[in-house]
């Protein structure tokens, strides 16, 4: 008999692609219902899925009637991925039209699959002042936090780290901080990542300490890269007990691919996942 996970994982349907699922050589197949099969024989509790809203409509029936089957939930998914390294979310009020129409199929996407969150991203604009961008972010936000909430989908502000993204809006954790603050709706929330935030060297531990009640999303991975939790820099110990002991209680996205690209080295990445959750 398997041995039980502390938390709850989310195993994703494809980071860096929706064929490049978390255990594309385990499972036998990229599918996303063989995926869901399989991450439930592991005893995870969820699934996160970065490009649900563009499958197909056959495709995401079937996601959904596997989870229902399987007794998983979902995480996380992405808002508009098609165009995620656009500056979509950073437009002016006059130019909301297609903001709100991307919204509106992001919010059906999201209460079609029973999403927790919906991951926010969205590129710089080089022809326009950041600090007026940030400030067209945190409006739209506000604006479409009560639709957000009527659909009971929580928007979660992710920072990327520049070193890895050096083309987006929000690219330090205080600045998304400082966007959820200012939004001040129960409907817009944080994305914690730890391995985007460890990537430029920020502190994880107090991000996640000093945030922890604004936090809607936890995706775990290691630095430097987006490496297997335990194989980098990230202080682990402490960062499982900090989130343990802070009574968040969603689902945990192992948001990475195994270092090594094959069978053995998701095994691998599963035995790291087990070792830091008895942490």
């Amino acid at each position: 008999m398997r041995a039980p996970w502390r938390l709850r994982w989310a195993g994703h349907l494809g980071l860096r692609g929706p064929d490049q699922p978390l255990f594309r050589h385990l499972a036998g197949s990229g599918d996303p219902v063989v995926q869901i099969a399989f991450l439930a024989q592991l005893g995870f509790a969820g699934v996160s899925d970065i490009g649900f809203a563009v499958r197909a409509p056959e495709q995401q029936r079937g996601i959904v009637s596997a989870l229902s089957e399987c007794g998983l939930s979902f995480a996380s998914l992405t808002h508009d991925p098609a165009h995620w390294a656009e500056p979509t979310w950073s437009v002016e009020p006059s130019a909301r039209a297609d903001l709100a129409e991307a919204v509106a199929v992001t919010i059906e996407a999201a209460a079609r699959v029973r999403a927790h969150a919906v991951t926010c991203v969205t590129a710089f604009d080089p022809t326009r002042p950041r600090e007026a961008q940030l400030d067209a972010f945190t409006a739209n936000l506000v604006h479409f936090a009560g639709q957000a909430a009527a659909a009971g989908v929580v928007f979660c502000v992710e920072a990327t780290a520049a070193s890895m993204f050096p083309g987006m809006l929000v690219n330090r954790f205080s600045t998304a901080v400082a966007i959820v603050r200012r939004v001040n709706h129960p409907a817009v929330r944080l994305t914690f990542d730890s391995g985007h935030i460890a990537q430029d060297g920020d502190d994880v531990l107090a991000a996640f300490a000093d945030n922890v009640d604004m936090i809607g999303a936890v995706q775990l991975c290691d630095a430097p890269g987006r490496i297997d939790p335990g194989a980098g820099r990230i202080p682990w110990p402490a960062l499982m007990r900090a989130i343990g002991e802070s009574g968040y209680a969603g689902l945990i996205e192992a948001e990475q691919v195994a270092m090594d690209d094959s069978a053995g080295g998701e095994r691998a990445l599963i035995e790291r996942l087990r070792a830091i959750d008895r942490l």
